[in-house]
């Protein structure tokens, strides 16, 4: 075994000359013809996104635009509706109503703060806008307080009752002086007459041209961007179509030169095989690399697997090899005989004749166990002069052929030669169903006792 890693290691030094495309070469033109792509790419990738946010902005514009329009409006509609509610019915909550909406939630004034805020300098007609619209409505709250109160009074409400500012709100002394139905016809006249309904026009309209506005800021910004993007992406459509083709010749390239190596290799490694001299120069280089390593650990696995499970006086399998054979059949769905073997009073064979006699008696057994049994039976020496035999599927109908095979072994050792004293094996035998476990050398060690008490020189089958 030492010999052939000697020659392995002899050689590794008879690398033969390689020719090849090296990938060092290569990458570098291929990340050279890349980067130049790229960076043509990358420029038109950021006038793309920047023509994109500036349609991006334009669009949240609108859209913020849209969102505070329709905020003024809504919040318009509501003081309208809560108002007329009032003088309608003067229930109280239509006037909790319209005071929170007017001074807590404040939907108008909230939506000409937000215009303020993301609006730019194309759109200061539109803030403008939104401001009289602004002011308009706030006019038609002066209108829509007067005809609550003037309703309040004509009903004879509590005044506690309601809200603050509408408490103090002050009539004229005409006003007072009209009885409760003219009040009440006053405050009607205020919200549902002509002055009204022309300043809740005006106001809509503004609003509307706010809208009407920002549509056409935002279309003609739109189509300048649009050409600008258009142009941006015929750019990007041609560096794009080059950077394929790059893609393409490498990948081609690549596959030849290290995909294909890589797939050769891999089913050569799952197969424990040496690897094929095949690929760039890189690849061919490691393949010659890793075989000489292969094949020196090939060796020294080989010699130390041989090491670790040998006997070395017999060359039968040892006691490490028996306990991988024991977890190998561990309750394995198959039959499996296990037989336990001593020599025969082997200590007085080297109190006798000496440890070299008794080593040669010891052989001599493996011999004769190994020469007895089938080529699959695993014969084991597992101490000093115990050795044991795993036969796989044998059953207990075949115990007369066992017995056989034993008695014949005892019976060559009892004619012994080359200058060997006489002795014998002693052995128990029991069976098992389902494979190795603890209770199959129970039985067997059992059996073996009862052969020894039996005055040795013979077999014992253990049976349930």
């Amino acid at each position: 075994m030492s010999e052939q890693i000697k020659e392995t290691v002899s050689e590794e030094s008879k690398k033969p000359s390689l020719r090849g495309i090296r990938i060092q070469t290569l990458s570098f033109w291929i990340v050279a013809c890349t980067l130049l792509v790229a960076v043509l790419i990358g420029a038109g990738i950021f006038s793309v996104l920047n023509h994109c946010h500036t349609l991006v902005n334009m669009t949240k514009e609108y859209i913020l635009t849209e969102t505070d329009v329709m905020n003024m409006s809504l919040g318009s509609d509501y003081l309208t509706e809560q108002a007329r509610q009032y003088v309608i019915f003067q229930d109280s909550r239509y006037a909790d109503a319209y005071f929170t909406e007017a001074e807590v939630t404040q939907r108008r004034d909230q939506a000409l703060l937000s215009m303020k805020d993301h609006a730019g300098e194309e759109d200061t007609v539109s803030l403008e806008l939104l401001s009289q619209a602004l002011d308009t409505s706030n006019a038609l709250m002066e209108l829509e307080i007067h005809a609550m109160k003037l309703a309040a009074v004509s009903a004879g409400v509590d005044m506690s009752v309601l809200p603050t500012r509408l408490q103090t709100w002050s009539l004229t002394e005409e006003e007072l002086g009209y009885s409760s139905r003219e009040k009440l016809t006053a405050a009607y006249q205020l919200v549902f007459g002509s002055e009204y309904q022309h300043m809740k026009k005006e106001t809509n309209e503004k609003l509307s041209s706010v809208t009407t506005n920002v549509i056409s800021s935002c279309s003609m910004r739109q189509l300048e961007s649009e050409s600008r993007v258009r142009s941006a992406l015929i750019r990007q459509s041609v560096y794009t179509a080059l950077i394929v083709g790059l893609v393409i010749m490498a990948y081609m390239m690549i596959a030849m030169l290290i995909l294909r190596p890589i797939r050769v290799y891999i089913n050569c490694m799952k197969n424990n095989h040496a690897l094929d001299i095949t690929g760039a120069y890189e690849f061919k280089y490691l393949a010659i690399t890793y075989n000489n390593v292969f094949k020196i650990a090939q060796a020294n696995q080989n010699m130390l697997r041989y090491k670790a499970e040998t006997d070395a006086l017999t060359g039968l399998l040892n006691r490490e090899a028996f306990e991988q054979l024991k977890l190998r059949f561990q309750d394995a769905p198959q039959p499996l005989t296990l037989m336990l073997i001593d020599v025969d009073v082997f200590k007085s064979i080297n109190d006798n004749y000496g440890h070299e006699t008794g080593d040669r008696a010891l052989i001599r057994t493996a011999n004769l166990l190994r020469e007895n049994f089938r080529a699959q039976d695993h014969v084991l020496r597992i101490g000093g002069d115990e050795f044991a035999i795993l036969l796989e599927d044998i059953q207990a109908d075949r115990t007369e052929i066992i017995r056989d095979k034993v008695e014949r072994i005892n019976w060559t050792l009892q004619h012994p030669q080359n200058d060997l004293p006489r002795f014998s094996l002693s052995v128990g035998v029991a069976f098992s169903e389902q494979g190795y476990n603890d209770e199959l050398f129970r039985q067997a060690d059992q059996a073996l006792y009862q052969t020894k008490e039996n005055g040795r020189c013979g077999c014992t089958f253990h049976f349930l």
